[in-house]
């Protein structure tokens, strides 16, 4: 297996991050701890210096694998999802920003909590949830066909119903791309199983793996508390087993609290899951 860490390219408030702020010491840390790649956590794009950011990674010898967009929802407040059209299309606008830079570095880009949410109080949940759906396929379009000629693979990540009520399940993004195929490159878009949220959303969590595996591009390692692997009451030897049965051959990643402190929490993380292996 291969494996990935979480960080972001500036100061968050974001919660599940164990790097963030200086870029270029926790660069040098990740590589240190024995890691292989970084999934880059972005806000604003545009103020990124590509070469400074590549001449980074080259040094330690790192890839960049993903790009997430979570901040522009969980920061400023923008969505697929949003009534609003003015807000969806700076939502849209900043998410084709990210897709410049992920370009650059020939990786996918996560679509996670920037779908948004529905407001609980609506009175009719069912259709509010289609309009939405309808909303997030209008705008994954565009980002789409905006990337075209990049190539770039985009990432839907089911997150749990108290951070959205969009996507809980794989089962509801499976169903989504589904709907909407004739619309959407599906080729070009994956599934980011979080194990923090498939404990808290799937039934048994080895079973979904197994159901939707070919759907599965990528996955992010976190316990029950979302700290490091080991710190919680998710079976990872499971999991990790039915992925290798699977023959699942992408990065596992962590995006994880950052506690105890950052690097006892990477460091742990890592640990725990290469004696997965023996």
């Amino acid at each position: 297996m291969k494996y990935a860490i979480v960080v972001s390219v500036s100061k968050t408030e974001f919660g599940p991050i164990v790097f963030r702020g200086n870029l270029e010491e926790n660069i040098k840390l990740v590589k240190k701890l024995g890691y292989e790649a970084v999934e880059l956590a972005v806000k604003e794009p545009e103020k990124i210096d590509v070469f400074k950011v590549k001449n980074l990674l080259e040094e330690s010898n790192l890839k960049a694998i993903t790009f997430g967009t979570g901040q522009i929802y969980f920061d400023d407040g923008l969505s697929f999802s949003d009534k609003d059209r003015d807000i969806r299309s700076k939502a849209v606008y900043k998410t084709k920003k990210i897709i410049d830079l992920a370009y650059n570095f020939n990786s996918s880009v996560i679509i996670g909590l920037i779908r948004g949410r529905i407001d609980n109080k609506t009175s009719d949940f069912k259709s509010e949830y289609e309009i939405a759906e309808k909303n997030i396929a209008d705008c994954l379009k565009e980002c789409l066909i905006y990337s075209e000629n990049y190539c770039t693979d985009f990432l839907v990540e089911p997150i749990n119903r108290y951070e959205t009520n969009i996507f809980n399940r794989i089962d509801e993004v499976v169903d989504f791309l589904d709907k909407f195929k004739d619309r959407l490159d599906v080729a070009r878009i994956g599934i980011l199983a979080d194990t923090f949220h498939m404990n808290i959303e799937e039934p048994v969590i080895e079973e979904s793996i197994e159901r939707y595996i070919k759907y599965i591009k990528h996955i992010h390692f976190a316990d029950s508390n979302r700290w490091a692997p080991g710190f919680g009451h998710i079976d990872f030897l499971k999991i990790y087993t039915i992925l290798k049965s699977n023959n699942y051959d992408n990065f596992i990643s962590f995006e994880m609290l950052p506690l105890p402190e950052p690097g006892i929490s990477a460091r742990k993380a890592l640990d725990y899951v290469k004696n997965l292996e023996r």
